[in-house]
């Protein structure tokens, strides 16, 4: 089997990342290394985590601000490959709990298609089905998930199981941090395509994906919450504009995007969607309002 460094990014939910780590303890194909970056470290989550043993080798990045989900893939990218130069990486949420076989059936899927960037079968819970890759509108940038593993062509991959080959990593480079939060894999994903890479699903890798567990980014429709509302549809248009789609799309989906803020009488979230839509300084204060910490790039 290749060298393969799972990199976790954790966020003030040191449970879950510890239940994480455990399930990889129980994976038929054991990691190398695994690189847990603690975002808005403290003298408590360094103490707790250091008071588990694992089956495994950690490395512990310890930030003490919260720099985002890319930077902190991206600290541990760069670590990874100090140590193990030609290693895959794997991108796994903290909050997901790989099933047994879901390294082992990843790799497999990466080395028979030769992909630059592999995804899991992402499940709820419960066994529900909810994806691992998605669809991106050619027109409105708008973005969707698969209903079945029939569905192909997907443009992305989710970053809750993101697995990098080594190729990609050296031609492609690393996330864009850009973004903080949401839309760094899509772009990525653009990127690893043009540079020649493929995608692939390995729709056998089964992991389980607490989704929304430290946003809230999955509530009903009007239930996200302001921060990650705002910084979501800033990211969609932010990634649009990079991307290359067509501009009349971009504007007709944020026209739509606010007026339904408005229509479920969100007021305060229009201006600021626009405010940091067309400033990078204003979505700095804004991410370092929220208690982040952003480097404009």
């Amino acid at each position: 089997m290749p060298t393969v460094c799972p990199i976790l990014v954790n966020f003030k939910n040191p449970k879950k990342t510890v239940a994480c780590l455990r399930a990889l303890e129980k994976s038929t194909v054991q990691p190398d290394c695994v690189y847990v970056i603690d975002n808005a470290s403290t003298k408590e989550s360094k103490e707790y985590f250091e008071s588990f043993s694992f089956a495994f080798k950690i490395r512990w990045i310890w930030n003490k601000e919260n720099r985002g989900f890319a930077a902190g893939c991206n600290q541990g990218i760069r670590a990874s490959l100090e140590e193990f130069p030609n290693s895959f990486a794997w991108l796994l949420n903290n909050d997901t709990e790989p099933t047994p076989t879901a390294l082992e059936k990843l790799l497999d899927k990466a080395v028979t298609t030769n992909a630059g960037i592999t995804g899991s079968l992402i499940q709820k819970a419960n066994g529900e089905f909810s994806g691992g890759v998605g669809f991106i509108h050619p027109k409105l940038a708008s973005v969707r998930r698969p209903a079945s593993t029939d569905e192909k062509n997907f443009d992305y991959v989710e970053g809750s199981s993101f697995l990098i080959s080594p190729e990609c990593i050296q031609k492609t480079g690393l996330l864009s941090e850009d973004y903080f939060l949401y839309f760094e894999e899509s772009d990525y994903c653009c990127k690893a395509k043009r540079n020649g890479f493929t995608l692939a699903w390995a729709t056998e890798s089964v992991i389980l994906h607490d989704i929304g567990s430290s946003t809230g980014s999955e509530n009903a429709k009007g239930g996200v919450p302001y921060f990650i509302d705002c910084i979501m549809i800033r990211n969609r248009i932010h990634f649009a504009f990079k991307n290359g789609y067509p501009t009349f799309g971009i504007l007709l989906g944020l026209g739509i995007s606010l007026a339904l803020r408005v229509k479920r009488l969100q007021f305060s979230r229009v201006p600021t969607i626009l405010k940091i839509t067309l400033s990078k300084a204003l979505f700095k204060k804004f991410i370092e309002k929220n208690g982040g910490y952003y480097e404009i790039h």
